[in-house]
């Protein structure tokens, strides 16, 4: 598909749902009248019906419900002197999928990406009848990293930061024992998966594919609610997360790459145990938001010296600070939608957003003779830093434009994608519509 013609179909989305919104008020009245008696509510809502609110919906009773889903998001994207072959657009992603519950204890969620490798997203089933000791199982992220368990189409930036991208596990097939308590006030979920993880896009490495099992874990923590503050004070989480899984003998160490997808590192050898630390805080009063994280990841790398001694583990961490402001005054709790969208007397919301990060690799010992070799006992350390400045438009609930420009550097240009080049421009623009 030609990019005017996506880009043409992506902005005239925006208007389509608002036609078959008022279509819905006749399939599902909604009016100011009184509540029906005792008696025919419960039969209101034991009725099929077809439902369109903020997406369609089909209601057989109280027994069924499925919500319809469709994620569509492309990219114009510039880099710096070509680095990339990816220059241009891509419709990088076209999901469909419904959601819903059943049998009043059941819910899931079926998620299929639209090309020919890599299909399938999250596959689900959660079992809901202990209320703070619920149970998931299926394909679906691991509980680690705030960034990562945040859905593409809710980021504030167009891309993860390199940190989120390159350290975290991302989806894998398992089951989590998952729950909140004391008002959602504290949550948790811990979970044992198959494997460390499938990389987002399938085409590049994680490193390490071969792990058999991996166990996670995740609490989470909001100490306002019990604090007592005004509620302009907003939701603050704070949160830790850990995973562990062996990783199999051989070049499997973490990847690290850049933000237009290029290696800045050596593979090593490595065997033993990957373990992933992580530590997140997000801050939300009102139309603002500050986020942070920093994330570890060590492999071990047992017998992997010249004369099969052990060797210190390979280190793969890295942080980042994020803060944005609606300029148009909606609350960033819950999701942004605008008061006045376009088309219906307004001109949708507008939020600005900057980011700063840093990611390295090396490994867990200092001092002298920093090496590149894959079985060197001081790894030469590296890093790459980004800032990213974004503007967002919330076009109504459905679509969002969104700009990004980010300024990426690499700490050895011997060790850059573009030889004596450290210092990079990407510049993306991406065009949003989910229902």
């Amino acid at each position: 598909m030609k990019p005017l013609v996506c880009a043409a179909f992506l902005v005239a989305a925006a208007a389509v749902p608002r036609a078959v919104a008022a279509q819905s008020l006749a399939l599902e009245p909604q009016t100011t009248t009184p509540a029906p008696a005792t008696g025919q509510g419960s039969k209101e809502k034991d009725r099929d019906r077809f439902v369109f609110t903020s997406r369609p919906s089909l209601r057989f009773g109280s027994a069924l419900r499925i919500d319809f889903r469709l994620k569509l998001q492309g990219d114009f994207r510039t880099f710096d002197d070509a680095v990339t072959e990816e220059d241009g657009f891509e419709f990088n992603r076209k999901r469909v999928g419904i959601q819903g519950h059943f049998l009043k204890y059941f819910e899931y969620e079926l998620e299929r990406e639209l090309r020919e490798d890599n299909v399938w997203r999250d596959v689900f089933l959660n079992f809901t009848y202990f209320d703070n000791y619920q149970v998931r199982g299926g394909k679906f992220k691991m509980p680690f990293g705030l960034e990562e368990l945040t859905g593409p189409t809710d980021l504030d930036f167009v891309y993860r930061t390199n940190v989120s991208e390159n350290l975290t596990p991302a989806r894998e097939i398992g089951v989590a024992l998952h729950g909140q308590f004391h008002r959602r006030a504290f949550g948790y979920e811990v979970g044992v998966f198959d494997g460390d993880g499938e990389d987002e896009d399938a085409r590049l490495e994680r490193g390490g594919e071969n792990v058999e099992r991996t166990i996670a874990a995740r609490v989470t923590g909001r100490p306002l609610r019990r604090a007592g503050l005004p509620a302009n004070a907003g939701e603050l989480t704070l949160g830790f997360a850990v995973t562990s899984g062996t990783v199999p003998e051989g070049l499997n160490s973490l990847r690290v790459r850049t933000a237009f997808r290029q290696r800045f590192d050596d593979p090593v050898f490595v065997d033993g145990r990957r373990l992933r630390l992580g530590l997140e805080a997000d801050w939300q009063p009102g139309p603002f938001s500050v986020k942070a994280e920093f994330i570890r990841a060590s492999d071990e790398r047992k017998n992997q010296g010249i004369q099969l001694e052990d060797l210190p583990a390979a280190v793969a961490q890295g942080w980042y600070v994020s803060g944005s402001w609606i300029v148009t005054g909606e609350s960033k709790f819950g999701g942004i939608e605008p008061r006045r969208p376009l088309l219906r007397g307004g001109a949708g919301a507008v939020e600005v957003a900057t980011r700063y990060e840093r990611l390295g690799f090396g490994s867990s010992s200092g001092g002298d003779n920093e090496s590149t070799s894959p079985r060197g006992p001081n790894l030469l350390e590296t890093s790459d830093g980004a800032w990213t400045a974004g503007v967002n438009w919330y076009v109504n609930r459905w679509t969002k434009i969104q700009l990004n420009v980010i300024r990426e550097w690499i700490e050895d240009a011997n060790r850059s994608p573009v030889p004596d080049r450290h210092l990079f421009w990407t510049r993306v623009v991406r065009l949003q519509f989910v229902l």
